[in-house]
């Protein structure tokens, strides 16, 4: 009820479906852009300036953002852990930013009135279970994972069934659409033509589209690969869609960038341990913690050579033992 109170937005099921809801940190990032973002234009006042929003904005600071994503041990994140996160609601069309990272930058929500419709007269629980939560028909969110628009009255909710919406909101699913189009014997170049739709940017993919990656994971992964073979010649070819799309993961999940991809993997096929263990781009990033411990550990010098001991020297013995004793 205090919600109701002072104002909510729906949070649409479909957002658990995308890969990048699994991170805890952009989850709750995106949640709190959400929250407070403005529900309509006002001039808000920050940090000395006056600031004219329109609705789905809000102005702050990476590092006012980072104060809201603490650790268990309460520690924020910092300012260039969220520059990461939100250039990566940037990359997926969820957001656009404008103005100075530290003076203060402007959010702009993309599609923001279909998070923030608000359903009059209706209790929160009893929304839920008429289905208004479901999104609208033919109205995607450009890839932000909580598509969808909310019912405007209980008309409107008595003629739309929740299963039916159930439905149309994993179809605006990007990783459901190829599921619910096998299911409905959809040709492969069917599905394949709306995977290309749907993402332009590929420029490596396998036949089925599952592993894709845009040029410069591409160019990353070919990049690799010819560290790979400095090391063994007689490498084979790699399928390079997979290892396309491990580099795209790593860069959109774990928010790497390709310099960083490069230069860990450069260092792991240096070092006389992991040279032959981390040979391709999906075990760099299944060890990628453990390297970069270890990496750092070599640039400060913590690891400390252990001094050669001379047995036959016997002069470690003086001062042992107490004058009265002799």
């Amino acid at each position: 009820m205090e919600n109701q109170k002072t104002g909510f937005i729906p949070l649409y099921r479909s957002v658990l479906k995308q890969p990048w809801s699994k991170d805890v940190f952009l989850r709750t990032l995106w949640d709190n852009l959400l929250l407070n973002a403005a529900r309509q234009p006002y001039t808000a006042s920050f940090k000395g300036r006056q600031w004219p929003l329109q609705t789905g904005q809000l102005v702050t600071t990476s590092a006012d953002l980072g104060l809201n994503l603490c650790d268990r041990n309460g520690e924020p994140a910092s300012r260039h852990a969220v520059d990461r996160m939100l250039s990566f609601f940037e990359k997926e069309g969820m957001i656009s930013t404008a103005g100075e990272r530290r003076k203060g930058t402007v959010i702009t929500i993309t599609n923001y009135a279909l998070y923030a419709q608000k359903i009059d007269n209706l209790p929160a629980h009893k929304a839920e279970h008429n289905g208004e939560h479901y999104p609208e028909h033919n109205k995607p969110s450009n890839g932000a994972g909580l598509e969808g628009d909310a019912a405007h009255n209980p008309a409107q909710i008595a003629a739309l069934k929740p299963a039916h919406h159930e439905q149309q909101g994993n179809n605006n699913n990007k990783n459901i659409k190829r599921s619910s189009s096998e299911n409905s014997g959809e040709s492969s170049d069917t599905r394949l033509k709306k995977f290309l739709s749907a993402h332009p940017e590929a420029a490596i993919y396998t036949p089925n589209a599952a592993k894709w990656g845009n040029s410069e994971d591409l160019r990353c992964a070919e990049w690799l690969f010819s560290v790979v073979q400095s090391i063994a010649p007689s490498a084979r070819k790699p399928n390079y869609a997979a290892w396309a799309n491990d580099v795209r993961l790593m860069r959109e999940r774990d928010l790497r960038t390709h310099r960083e991809i490069a230069q860990l993997f450069q260092w792991a096929c240096s070092d006389s341990f992991w040279k032959g263990n981390v040979l391709c781009p999906a075990t760099l990033r299944e060890k990628w913690l453990q390297l970069d411990i270890k990496r750092s550990k070599m640039r400060t010098g913590e690891s400390v050579i252990r001094p050669k001991i001379d047995f036959n020297n016997t002069d470690w013995i003086e001062g042992v033992f107490d004058e009265n004793l002799r």
